[in-house]
């Protein structure tokens, strides 16, 4: 389980990356980064997203599948980048 730190390093990276206007603590661990109910981002932001886990980890994903499954939270992105030992 990814520590709080942790977490804030991953919102971190998508406040800058995305170029969001909000703080980083705003957003919710468990908040859905894609769709409506969510951060509302869109398929242009999750080549950026995967850029940035990328560029800040040294991590990358195997597939879109894959990527699908480990972008859905800031919980199951740091659970992932976690079990890498990336985070």
């Amino acid at each position: 389980m990814a520590t709080d730190a942790q977490k804030q390093r991953v919102k971190e990276m998508l406040v800058e990356h995305l170029h969001l206007r909000m703080d980083p603590s705003e957003i919710g661990d468990d908040v859905p980064l894609f769709g409506d109910d969510g951060l509302g981002l869109d398929s242009v932001d999750a080549i950026e997203v995967v850029a940035g886990v990328e560029q800040e980890f040294g991590c990358s994903f195997a597939s879109e599948e894959e990527a699908r499954q480990h972008l859905a939270s800031v919980n199951s992105l740091s659970a992932y980048l976690e079990a890498q030992g990336k985070l």
